[in-house]
């Protein structure tokens, strides 16, 4: 599965707000609702959070590829990405 910016940031806008720990909520009858979030999704949260803190562009690495193509040093193995685009899509065949 690939997870892009949108689908960040609509899981982020789930859990925006809530108490990673424990919510408790008072009904009308003077019970407390409770909802205690598991042990995965505290660490997913969190891994929501630095997935989110991180560029979603990482400048050093293009420009070093920009300063190679000026350069001349920057080759491209067309054989090298045509086999991991097929490798890539025949893993997306399986779990269709």
């Amino acid at each position: 599965m690939k997870i892009d910016s949108t689908r960040i940031s609509r899981i982020l806008n789930i859990y925006t707000g809530q108490d990673p720990q424990v919510r408790s909520v008072k009904s009308r009858n003077g019970k407390a609702d409770e909802v205690v979030l598991s042990r995965e999704a505290k660490v997913f949260q969190e891994a929501l959070k630095a997935a989110s803190s991180e560029p979603e562009v990482r400048m050093d690495k293009v420009e070093e590829i920009r300063a190679r193509i000026q350069s001349g040093q920057y080759k491209v193995d067309s054989r090298s990405i045509a086999s991991k685009i097929i490798d890539d899509l025949l893993k997306y065949d399986r779990w269709q």
